[in-house]
């Protein structure tokens, strides 16, 4: 068996590919909602490769060389890695908010490469537009492919030694890729936040695995050097639609929607698999994929995904609504390609060619000879070098931990898992039609008297805006029975108000705070006016976030509250501009302040349409 491995400059083509699809994901744009398979397809390359590059050792030596693998795959990964904790810790520093938050912890974490499992620890979700954002966030997945490169060599090597047959070897490889799947679907609850089996490795190296199944099967040293013309054109059609299929996905598929994981991740990654053995043989797929711009870009796509997010997160935390900006936005496109680019050339493939040593030398004759030419340079260049250092070293040892945001939407989260499981029971109360000549966008926070109803008639189902307001709307509204979870949207709430409905358990005023995280539909609204039913006041809490949905959720519910009478509109975007300071660093989330402003602001808004 020919056991060469010639560089794939399809496999380079599919990574520029798949980190050019997470990346304009993470800029919210609204056109590519599934952007985040990218990294599911990274997941799926990977396994792939490293399966490749193991198996190949085996069959060429007889053995796995596994401190040599480890090696280059620490000079691989770690000296970015350490580059870019130590810009990140600065910049975030530099910017301050609430975006240094847990600093230390992250860094501490990503050093481990246990991201995945931090972050789950302290509740961060992937997907929920809530809190300053954290700048090393998209480490979770370095995390997930780092304990699969410790785990897996060791796995593979007692595999091979058991089983001889390569079919044999990727069917009992694919049988915990099937339960990680499984995993993922059993403890995915619809409705709720996806973090747990979207960080876990658990239920999210189901990629990994089938791409360690398929190199088992089909490694790259056979598929780059398959000649019959037969199977040829049938990878390169799999490839073909493989691509059709992920870019379908990439623009139809949202990270909230139940069916990426309850199931819909299987075709995914299968996509990706046959993708990836295309890319890498000889057919037209891969010399497609080959093109010179994309293979410069994937080969430069890890330090590309490493620079994105804290770019992103640090100008998003200095200036929240800069991404409404298309500067500020083809700044988040093209900054970290170019720092990419640069700690590509000074620091990724000379250490990788040279090795460590080589790397050292190199350095030692460059500084030599610059500070024969420019010494000031040298100088200008370490001392900021020794700056950026110490004040991310300052920023992470001073970093503050715990609190914040954070800790107000926990508190909420206390109170709705306390909220009476059934309302008191009170006499039905006619609701009246509102007031025609109320303008349903007119600010009132409730200064000017009490609310005709209380707690007790009001049921408030909402997401992480809410939440962060629960303990307020408790306080001015005792016995409000508030349902509301992070990451939550619109198209959720008819099933979150027939459950209640149908166990008796919706009041005669129905509060619906949703729309942050995403577009509505009329559709949606109006089957929530219907379930609420004639006999029930419902009050739509308008929408306060930066992104680029926001008057389109405005306007519709504006339009929804104007065509049914037994609706009101709770102003809150208006109400809360006039205190910005009332907000958390995201200019989404109310601070306690704010919480109450809110509280008193729904308050006033339902006594007025009853």
């Amino acid at each position: 068996m020919n056991t060469q491995h010639p560089r794939a400059q399809g496999l380079d083509g599919l990574r520029a590919l798949a980190v050019t699809a997470v990346v304009v994901y993470h800029v919210h744009a609204p056109w590519l909602p599934g952007g985040f398979l990218g990294v599911d397809l990274f997941f799926v390359l990977s396994g792939y490769l490293i399966t490749s590059l193991l198996a190949a050792d085996r069959w060429r030596g007889g053995r796995l060389r596994l401190v040599a693998f480890w090696r280059r795959r620490a000079l691989r990964l770690l000296p970015v890695l350490w580059l870019v904790l130590a810009v990140t810790a600065c910049a975030a520093t530099l910017v301050g908010g609430d975006g240094r938050r847990d600093l230390r912890g992250a860094v501490a974490a990503a050093l481990t490469y246990r991201s995945n499992w931090w972050q789950l620890g302290r509740h961060d979700m992937y997907f929920a537009q809530f809190g300053a954002e954290p700048p090393l966030r998209h480490l979770w997945s370095l995390a997930v492919e780092e304990q699969f490169y410790v785990a897996w060599p060791l796995l593979l090597w007692a595999l091979m030694a058991v089983v001889r047959r390569q079919w044999a070897q990727a069917a009992i490889v694919a049988v915990p890729a099937a339960a990680s799947f499984t995993a993922m679907a059993l403890l995915h609850v619809p409705g709720t936040d996806p973090s747990r089996v979207y960080y876990g490795t658990d239920t999210h190296g189901g990629g990994l695995l089938l791409g360690a199944a398929v190199a088992l099967v089909l490694p790259l040293s056979r598929a780059g050097t398959m000649r019959r013309a037969g199977y040829v054109r049938a990878i390169d059609a799999l490839g073909a639609a493989g691509l059709a299929l992920l870019a379908g996905a990439a623009l139809l598929v949202s990270g909230t929607s139940a069916f990426v994981y309850r199931g819909g991740l299987v075709p995914v990654c299968l996509a990706a698999a046959v993708l990836t053995v295309a890319a890498g043989g000889p057919g037209r797929v891969a010399r497609l994929l080959a093109w010179r711009p994309l293979a410069w870009t994937g080969r430069r796509s890890y330090g590309i995904y490493l620079w994105h997010w804290p770019v992103l997160a640090c100008l998003v935390n200095a200036a929240p609504e800069a991404l409404g900006s298309p500067f500020a936005r083809c700044a988040a496109l093209t900054l970290p390609v170019a720092l990419a680019a640069v700690s590509y050339r000074v620091l990724e493939e000379p250490l990788l060619r040279l090795g460590v040593r080589g790397y050292a030398e190199l350095c030692s004759t460059f500084l030599r000879r610059a500070w024969v030419a420019r010494p000031r340079l040298v100088l200008g260049t370490a001392a900021a070098g020794v700056a950026v250092a110490c004040v991310g070293y300052v920023g992470v040892l001073r970093a503050p931990s715990g609190g914040g945001l954070q800790s107000q939407i926990a508190s909420g989260e206390r109170v709705v898992a306390a909220a009476p499981a059934s309302p008191p029971a009170r006499p039905a109360v006619p609701l009246r039609a509102l007031r025609p000549d109320r303008r349903e966008d007119a600010p009132d926070t409730g200064e000017g008297g009490a609310p005709e109803v209380t707690g007790a008639d009001i049921t408030a189902v909402g997401d992480s805006v809410m939440l962060a307001s629960a303990d307020a709307l408790q306080e001015l509204l005792p016995g409000i029975a508030v349902d509301a979870v992070v990451g939550r949207q619109m198209n959720a709430a008819p099933e979150v108000l027939e459950r209640l409905r149908d166990t008796g358990r919706l009041r005669r005023v129905v509060v619906v705070g949703l729309g942050t995280n995403g577009d509505v539909s009329r559709e949606t609204l109006d089957r929530v006016v219907r379930i609420a039913g004639p006999g029930r006041l419902v009050a739509f809490v308008d929408v306060r976030a930066p992104r680029s949905w926001e008057g389109r959720v405005n306007s519709a519910l504006r339009e929804e509250v104007r065509e049914h009478p037994g609706s009101v509109l709770v102003p809150w975007r208006a109400v809360i501009a006039g205190h910005p300071q009332w907000l958390w660093g995201d200019r989404i989330h109310p601070r306690p302040e704010g919480a109450r402003l809110y509280a008193r602001t729904l308050s006033a808004a339902v006594g007025a349409g009853i």
